[in-house]
């Protein structure tokens, strides 16, 4: 579109007014810079908002029990429900809608938990080997728990990395021993829950079967997890309403009651915080674009502007043979390259702003990861072309349509 020539003559009309073509170019900066930085700044508050999510499954749903509050077959209000090994196995029977079921049950009573000299109080969760699927654990030594520890009733336990910390230091876990409420139990794996709050990582888990024989109860149930295999909302509200129904037949108590068992679907809220991001990118490119116009308003303004001091300039290149192609051609140019150069520098100075508040700012609560993908940052870039070149097509019609006669007339 330009050879050498064209490109020397737009850089020697730019740097005729240097002020002018500096403050330009600064409003067309300034609006791509804080497009950028907004669209970073909203990212970091999605990843920090999200980051709540992934300690558990995005598509889980956990159920617990509850009281009742509706009356059913003759029985009373604030009855307690309390699940049992029966309803992990009817949510079993749901699969393939259900994908994963776990059914947890904690040790109960106040006890500490040794491992040689060294001792501390920790959680013991009874659980199901599906608990990695439902809680995004990662074992980083040795193995998860598996069916037939649940089998058999092994004492085994898979402890939280802080736990290693506490009780074995430096030294390697696996294989010793730990005293947990008056019995051994061998430590066989070392899990992490990087995105599970402090509770969820001082933990030790072990079989289901173990702690439920241990707190002297054969099926209670402290708490039921579910993932589900479907996306769309109906599917899972109508799962959601068999589970509800299984439950009340089992239990005896009114379907529409719903406090006799207490549920969190991390479905639902996941997709309200999704929801509600889309719709802050959407304000985000709209107070962006509205800043990055401002400009190119000006820049455009600055164009006409320059259109009017070169009217004779103009008049003679046309008088000389010039097309209106070629006015056209000289006009947009000298906008897109004002455009290009300063949206350039304003992204640039945007990405490194976003570099630098991930590298040195303090670790702030609900903002993680502040930055803009390569998809925004191809966006702004065919965004700032298309605006060079709507800024500078108006001026140069305008330069066209003038009669070279007029032109060389004018004073």
């Amino acid at each position: 579109m330009f050879d050498s020539d064209a490109l020397a003559e737009i850089w020697s009309t730019l740097t005729r007014h240097k002020l002018r073509t500096l403050l330009t170019a600064f409003s067309v900066g300034w609006g791509v810079f804080m497009l950028i930085v907004l669209l970073g700044a909203g990212r970091g508050l999605e990843n920090g908002s999200t980051d709540g999510f992934r300690g558990d499954a995005a598509n889980s749903i956990w159920i617990q029990s509850g009281i009742t509050a509706l009356p059913f077959a003759g029985q009373k209000p604030g009855r307690r429900i309390k699940l049992d090994n029966a309803d992990y196995l009817a949510l079993l029977a749901l699969r393939p809608g259900v994908e994963f079921v776990d059914a947890e049950l904690e040790l109960s009573g106040n006890f500490t938990i040794r491992h040689g000299a060294r001792h501390s109080s920790f959680r013991v969760r009874g659980a199901v080997p599906d608990v990695r699927f439902l809680e995004n654990i990662h074992v980083r030594e040795g193995r998860q728990l598996n069916d037939r520890d649940l089998i058999e009733r092994r004492k085994v336990a898979v402890i939280g990395a802080p736990v290693l910390d506490i009780l074995f230091g430096k030294q390697p876990p696996v294989g010793e021993h730990i005293w947990i409420r008056g019995s051994n139990f061998r430590v066989v794996g070392v899990y992490e829950d990087a995105y599970g709050n402090e509770d969820d990582q001082r933990a030790i888990l072990v079989p289901l079967s173990t702690v439920q024989l241990l707190n002297g109860t054969s099926s209670e149930l402290g708490t039921l997890g579910i993932t589900v295999s479907y996306s769309d909302a109906q599917a899972v509200q109508a799962l959601l309403t068999t589970t509800q129904e299984l439950l009340a037949g089992h239990h005896h108590f009114a379907k529409e009651d719903a406090r006799a068992v207490r549920s969190f679907n991390n479905i639902e809220h996941y997709s309200k915080v999704t929801r509600i991001f889309v719709w802050l990118r959407v304000f985000i490119w709209m107070v962006g674009i509205g800043t990055l116009l401002a400009g190119i308003v000006g820049v455009s303004n600055i164009m006409l502007i320059s259109v009017k001091e070169r009217t004779q300039e103009i008049g003679i290149r046309r008088a000389v043979g010039a097309s209106p192609s070629a006015i056209v051609r000289m006009i947009v140019g000298e906008s897109l390259t004002i455009t290009a150069l300063a949206g350039y520098l304003g992204l640039a100075a945007g990405i490194g702003v976003l570099g630098l508040a991930n590298e040195f700012l303090p670790h702030i609560e609900g903002l993680r990861d502040p930055a803009v993908s390569f998809e925004v940052a191809f966006g702004a870039t065919v965004l700032i072309v298309a605006a060079g070149t709507l800024a500078g097509l108006f001026p140069a019609r305008r330069a066209v349509q003038m009669r070279p006669i007029t032109a060389l007339r004018n004073e």
